[in-house]
């Protein structure tokens, strides 16, 4: 069976996520008043924590995955920036073992933590001491067709020398679409060309709204999203593993066969279950 191995210091996952950090990112993120550029490193800062703590045993952090984070935006000229978004000493690095992140966070700060309530439906607050490792930035335009392609560079290193795991999961978030043109012939050498013995690289997307409109979550058709937006990202992300599938409905998701792992005008609440859905893999760590 794809997607089935198990995940360990021999066999590792990997997780690596695309952010776009175009100007549009200072925009508040749909039914908020805070920007989504600031929503989006407190969601990854926090997953990367919860990572960490998964990963943690008697023996300390264990190797069981690596972490990546790619960045992109363009120049005040236009020009693509593509690059690491670590921050402090892994500045420059691209796929990271989780021991190495929790060794290397920028700084530790006391904010208030936002936590989804299963049982509620909502959000709640509450101050902590937490390690920040990325910092929000937002500026030019969305060179989205160059950032895929690093990504396929970056995931296809990773996959010569992991063959014998689960196949890498590659989260794209973003508020807008490609300024360099379509953007799914880079997808699809990502989903179709990148495999590992379990299985082909996985690509997730999801669309972060201004407004405060009704998210559309693992979609299994294109002719039920509202704008062609929405159909590029459905055409350039990943049919989700049973496994995933299986997850989802148990959470209450109404996922039809062939679901896609893709969710647009995602709010602070579908981005974290997104999120979470999306790496649930994660939790068969061993």
């Amino acid at each position: 069976m794809p997607y089935s191995q198990e995940i360990s210091r021999e066999t590792p996952a990997c997780f690596l996520f695309l952010l776009d950090q175009s100007f549009s990112m200072e925009e508040p993120l749909g039914g908020s008043d805070v920007r989504k550029c600031d929503q989006l490193v407190n969601v990854i800062n926090g997953w990367l924590q919860n990572m960490i703590i998964k990963a943690s045993g008697t023996s300390g952090v264990k190797d069981w995955m690596h972490v990546g984070i790619i960045g992109y935006r363009t120049d005040p000229q236009g020009n693509p920036i593509i690059e690491s978004g670590w921050q402090g000493n892994l500045a420059g690095q691209e796929l990271v073992p989780i021991s190495a992140i929790n060794d290397n966070p920028v700084r530790i700060e006391e904010k208030m933590q936002q936590m989804y309530d299963e049982e509620t439906g909502e959000m709640t607050e509450f101050p902590v001491q937490v390690p920040v490792w990325i910092d929000p930035i937002y500026e030019g335009g969305t060179p989205m067709c160059s950032a895929l392609y690093k990504c396929y560079q970056i995931l296809e290193a990773w996959n010569a020398e992991h063959q014998s795991c689960f196949p890498p999961i590659l989260i794209h978030i973003t508020d807008g679409e490609s300024q360099e043109g379509d953007p799914i012939p880079y997808a699809d050498p990502i989903m179709q060309n990148l495999t590992t013995e379990d299985g082909n690289v996985l690509l997730f997307n999801c669309h972060l709204s201004m407004t405060a409109a009704d998210p559309f979550v693992f979609p299994h058709s294109d002719e039920v999203l509202p704008e062609e937006l929405a159909r590029v990202l459905f055409k350039m992300s990943s049919v989700l593993p049973d496994q995933i599938r299986d997850r989802a409905i148990q959470e209450g998701f109404e996922v039809q066969p062939n679901g896609r792992g893709m969710v647009f005008n995602a709010d602070m609440i579908s981005l974290l279950q997104f999120l979470d859905m999306g790496t649930r893999v994660a939790k068969n760590l061993r």
